[in-house]
């Protein structure tokens, strides 16, 4: 189950379910909209949401950070980078100090996004199922 609320303020322009940093995470990538003085402000954020409890609804934490206009999100690294394609092109960008190193691909539609699996059990009903062997 996703955070509650977790788009509240928020345009949303992608989301991906991710392993950051070894935890089920979900990268959410938005619009804070802005009317300051009579002035908008497009303020783009990266939300991101990290599950510490499986199947707890309240262990969803969130870390926001500014980020410039993303055209798409490849995923994340081991140490909990995130690969992210801006206008510019293919940057590796670090949530925690927001430093982006710049991956130096010009022609990034080779790229491609590989969602990774996590194995797990869950019951939707809270009763344990058997199934026949089959030999």
């Amino acid at each position: 189950m996703l955070p509650q609320n977790y788009l509240d303020h928020i345009f949303l322009e992608l989301e991906r379910l991710v392993v950051f940093k070894g935890s089920l995470a979900l990268i959410v990538f938005g619009t804070l909209a802005l009317i300051v003085f009579g002035a908008r402000h497009d303020d783009h954020i990266c939300q991101i949401w990290v599950i510490e409890e499986y199947g707890v609804l309240e262990s969803w934490t969130e870390k926001c950070v500014p980020v410039d206009p993303v055209e798409n999100f490849y995923g994340c690294t081991d140490n909990g980078e995130l690969l992210i394609e801006y206008e510019t092109g293919l940057v590796s960008f670090d949530p925690e100090s927001l430093n982006e190193n710049d991956i130096d691909i010009g022609y990034t539609h080779w790229v491609g996004y590989r969602n990774n699996t996590i194995e797990g059990l869950v019951l939707l009903d809270g009763e344990n199922a058997s199934f026949p062997d089959g030999d």
